[in-house]
């Protein structure tokens, strides 16, 4: 009896006779047909030796690579799904911030094309004058600016402004369009620079919630005379061109809606045939080359040295600049304004002005603004003597009686000369109040029976030839007329 013998786990050898009779086999090996089965013969013997080795066996490492690689080509399958699917959102997110920029950068130059068309920018603005010659331009640092320029005639006076808003962007082209919109307004009914910046000021204060401020120069250039009122509020002094070019004296004063109730104060300066002033924002001063070195008032006058009309003026200064600064980016809104007044008429008219404050203190600036009429005028002594008094008169009253006490109220005299005559005209925004209708005093009572008051508008009507009165605007203007 010849055992089996066991060659490999669960595989079984069979050992068969000579006649090929099965001697020895497990029940299970011979009954299954998924086996392997290796036969060999046995030399000199006559016996013949199987194995038989299940194919379970034989692929079991097979089969498990086999699930193994299938496992992970399907994970890899699930990833590049997952990879997909991610990439398709990142290009709907792309495609959707295109058409977002798009949008922005559409609106942008729509906002730009709004803010560019509410300056001026059709030059020569009044082909039809001889006596003006102007020209402006803005140079945003991004799509909009905060820079701003205006002006326009009325009443042979031009009104013009220039200002720079802190900050950039939308933000600040907003804050300018309503600073710009602020000086149409208040100017189209106010002469005074002076007033027209307070009242901005007053209004911006008013509606500014996010603490900007806007610098800002206004002033009112009297075509006829060349006599230029303005006011500064925090801006770069104007340069002013007469036989030399330098910057034109101005009070610093705050910029625009930072406080309310600032009080802003008045300058004035007198321009002949030929003189010019040239009106910037810092971008141009403070623009940078590479190496951050600034371009400076010095190399600005340098190119406004050359005489030539505005245009040419301000083409020199862009060219100026550019070359200074090469390849460096620009910093900040460049914005410039140039008047040149070429009046040439000689009618023998001027016109001088005076702002006081409602404080008896001043009285004394009244006397020497009427001692500059009589010299321009040669009068003589007792003619400046009288009217000196009766202006004072006059100036008093106001000071004393139009405004509330402890109120600060301004009261503007205008001087209009010629050959014929001198007449003052004095203005305040006080309590209506009429002197040509108080009652005539009569001077033939004594001290005691005399009633109180009457005797300064008596003075006055002593002294001058005509006195008027009139209520306009919510002003008493007072005219008073002396002929020489």
């Amino acid at each position: 009896m010849v055992e089996n013998i066991q060659l490999y786990p669960n595989s079984y050898s069979t050992i068969v006779s000579q006649e090929g009779q099965l001697l020895a086999a497990p029940a299970e090996t011979l009954s299954t047909n998924r086996a392997v089965r290796f036969k060999t013969s046995i030399e000199d013997t006559g016996w013949i030796m199987t194995i038989v080795i299940p194919e379970s066996e034989i692929y079991r490492n097979v089969k498990r690579t086999g699930i193994w690689t299938s496992l992970f080509q399907l994970m890899g399958l699930m990833f590049l799904i997952y990879i997909i699917q991610r990439t398709a959102k990142e290009q709907v997110k792309l495609k959707e911030a295109e058409d977002s920029n798009d949008r922005i950068e559409g609106e942008l130059k729509i906002a730009r094309g709004i803010q560019m068309s509410m300056i001026p920018k059709t030059f020569p603005p009044f082909p039809e004058r001889n006596d003006l010659d102007v020209a402006a331009a803005m140079y945003p640092a991004k799509e909009v600016g905060g820079d701003l320029y205006d002006f326009y005639i009325r009443d042979e006076k031009l009104y013009f402004c220039i200002g720079d808003v802190s900050g950039k962007g939308v933000p600040a082209s907003l804050f300018m369009a309503v600073t710009r919109s602020l000086f149409r307004t208040i100017s189209a009914h106010e002469k005074s620079p002076q007033r027209i910046v307070t009242a901005m000021n007053d209004s911006m204060t008013d509606m500014n919630e996010n603490d900007m401020f806007v610098t800002f120069f206004c002033g009112v250039l009297n075509l006829v005379t060349g006599h230029l009122r303005y006011c500064n509020a925090g801006h770069n002094a104007p340069l002013i061109m007469k036989d030399s070019m330098k910057p034109l004296p101005v009070l610093p004063n705050l910029p625009l809606g930072v406080i309310k109730g600032n009080t802003f104060k008045e300058q004035s300066t007198d321009l002949s045939y030929g003189d010019a002033l040239f009106l910037y924002t810092d971008g141009i001063t403070e623009a940078e080359n590479s190496s951050y070195d600034l371009f400076g008032e010095e190399r600005l006058i340098d190119a406004l040295s050359v005489k030539s009309s505005s245009r040419e003026q301000l083409e020199s200064v862009k060219e100026s600049i550019s070359e200074f600064v090469g390849d460096a980016p620009q910093s900040d809104d460049i914005t410039m304004l140039f008047i040149h007044y070429m009046n040439t008429a000689n009618s023998g008219e001027s016109e001088r002005h005076l702002v006081l404050h409602n404080d008896i203190r001043q009285i004394p600036l009244l006397a020497a603004f009427v001692e500059g009429v009589a010299q321009e005028k040669k009068l003589e002594q007792s003619v400046e003597t009288g009217i000196n008094l009766a202006l004072e008169e006059a100036v008093t009253n106001v000071i004393m009686y139009a405004y509330p006490k402890g109120t600060d109220g301004l009261i503007e005299i205008d001087a209009k000369l010629n050959d014929k005559s001198v007449e003052f005209v004095i203005s305040d925004s006080g309590s209506p109040f009429d002197p040509t209708a108080v009652p005539k005093a009569d001077t033939s009572l004594g001290v005691e029976d005399r009633p109180i008051g009457g005797l300064g508008i008596f003075l006055v009507r002593n002294i001058m030839d005509s006195v008027k009165y009139a209520r306009k605007d919510g002003k008493n203007i007072l005219s008073m007329t002396k002929n020489i």
